[in-house]
């Protein structure tokens, strides 16, 4: 195990602390991102099976209505109903943004229908 070392630099009346940032993780691949693309697209006829397994997954009803998606890597990770808010998430995957961002989506479409009516 390496120790790492902390300095304090004193620039006149300053003081900083500097650490060393931490080594990747040798199981890490450096060519592979730490983060992947979040797709938010309306649903469509085909995206049932996948919107009904993922209420099975999330011990919920399935989405009545049109709905939102959230897919990762190619897989979908949450939906939203436009029609009554109600959400539906991959408990085995980190979706909070994935549901934040389709809350957003919503708000902007429900917005750009009423200033269209």
């Amino acid at each position: 195990m390496t120790a790492i070392a902390t300095h304090h630099r004193s620039n006149r009346s300053r003081h900083l602390l500097v650490v060393p940032a931490a080594a990747a993780p040798l199981t890490e691949s450096r060519s592979e991102p730490r983060w992947s693309a979040l797709v938010i697209r309306l649903a469509v006829a085909g995206d049932e099976n996948q919107l009904r397994r993922l209420a099975h997954l999330d011990s919920a009803r399935p989405l009545s209505g049109q709905a939102l998606i959230a897919e990762q890597r190619g897989s979908v990770v949450a939906a939203l109903s436009l029609d009554d808010g109600a959400v539906i998430a991959d408990p085995f995957v980190a979706s909070a943004d994935a549901v934040a961002m389709l809350r957003v989506r919503a708000s902007q479409l429900h917005a750009s229908a009423a200033t269209a009516a």
